[in-house]
């Protein structure tokens, strides 16, 4: 037990030292976010969490291999090198310069394509999703679907990091329960990575999260760390979700393991082109900022999402436990996001959520 804590423990730390090292070599080079109308921090907060999960989880993983605690070949890592590699290096520059949404979508599907062609993560099919049973094979279609499932996590994920904490949290919970639906079901061959992964978030948590002690972040992930993490959530996602009779969890559940910021990614867009706006235009009518615009604080409205995410994990745990009908799990989960879509709008239009008037809430409107 204690040594298969080692690699998560080096990712824990390697995160926490590139942190403190690379605070003000981001300060000095101005790799850093700063304030504007729709940021809520004061002063200008280093940029490093993404390059520095990605330092900690690579050594440990090198660490991990080499040693023997991970009884798979150095190799067998590359195409997630490879593909994490691409991302965070493209969103450091964005972070720095702000590139062009085409840009960052260029990175988004290289990622994916290397995942797919190389990583061989692919979704084969959806399931017995279908009202009579059968299972869903997408032929032609696994390639260029799964490409587009990739590119909408990555963007879900990074369209949740508005809060201090909350797209780390949110990431953390769903690799949690990952792990569980994996031991649950007596498949641990991704949890060296989910463990890392995780560990290293948690390093990266310490300096992100709101604590008693510390009123606000003191690093961000950037785009480089929130599209790695949709990155590698999409990734597990496709992987644990496939392999016919074998698999952990089927892909009907697994939407709900992921339900929280898609339905809100979802809603967002609609929302923009609904109002003659680009799909990708930045705003602020995200489900948190209907939270904090209604009283909630930070610490307040994180812990309800998070807790929002933990329910939509456990539907699919226990779904897929108690043999609950794929095709069952699938209607629930649309009808539940139009459910939310329904709900939300409504409570920006009459700018009042759960019995609290909404405030400053022009770029929701």
């Amino acid at each position: 037990m204690l040594t298969t804590l080692i690699a998560p423990a080096i990712a824990f730390v390697v995160t926490a030292i590139a942190i403190t090292l690379l605070k003000p070599v981001a300060e000095m080079i101005g790799l850093t976010d700063k304030p504007a109308e729709r940021k809520q921090h004061a002063g200008e907060i280093p940029l490093i969490g993404g390059i520095s999960i990605f330092l900690g989880a690579s050594l440990a993983i090198v660490a991990g291999v080499v040693s023997g605690l991970i009884p798979q070949p150095l190799l067998n890592f590359a195409p997630w090198f490879c593909a994490s590699l691409l991302i965070v290096l493209v969103g450091v520059v964005d972070d720095k310069y702000e590139l062009s949404p085409l840009v960052r979508f260029g990175a988004q599907i290289g990622a994916a394509l290397i995942m797919v062609y190389w990583g061989d993560a692919v979704l084969h099919d959806l399931g017995w999703i279908s009202p009579n049973g059968y299972l869903v094979g997408l032929s032609w279609l696994a390639a260029p679907f799964t490409v587009f499932c990739v590119v909408g996590i990555i963007n879900a994920i990074n369209m949740s990091d508005g809060l201090d904490g909350l797209s780390g949290n949110l990431t953390l919970i769903t690799l949690l329960a990952f792990g569980i639906a994996e031991s649950l079901a007596g498949s641990t061959g991704h949890l060296p990575m989910i463990n890392i992964i995780s560990a290293a978030i948690a390093g990266f948590l310490i300096f992100n999260q709101r604590m008693h002690w510390r009123s606000k972040a003191t690093v961000f992930l950037g785009d480089a760390g929130s599209m790695m993490l949709g990155l590698f959530l999409v990734w597990s996602a496709v992987d644990i979700s496939q392999g016919g009779e074998n698999r952990a969890l089927t892909p009907a559940a697994m939407l709900w393991f992921l339900a929280i910021p898609a339905f809100d990614t979802f809603r967002v867009m609609i929302r923009r082109v609904v109002r003659g706006r680009s799909p990708f235009a930045a705003d602020a009518c995200h489900l948190h900022h209907l939270f904090v615009r209604s009283g909630w604080n930070v610490s307040e409205t994180i812990a309800v999402i998070c807790t929002l995410a933990a329910l939509g994990a456990a539907v699919g745990l226990i779904g897929h436990g108690f043999g609950v009908s794929e095709f069952g799990m699938a209607v629930a989960y649309v009808v539940t996001g139009f459910a939310y879509y329904h709900a939300v709008e409504a409570a920006w239009r009459r700018k009042r959520f759960l019995g609290r008037d909404i405030h400053d809430s022009r770029e929701g409107d």
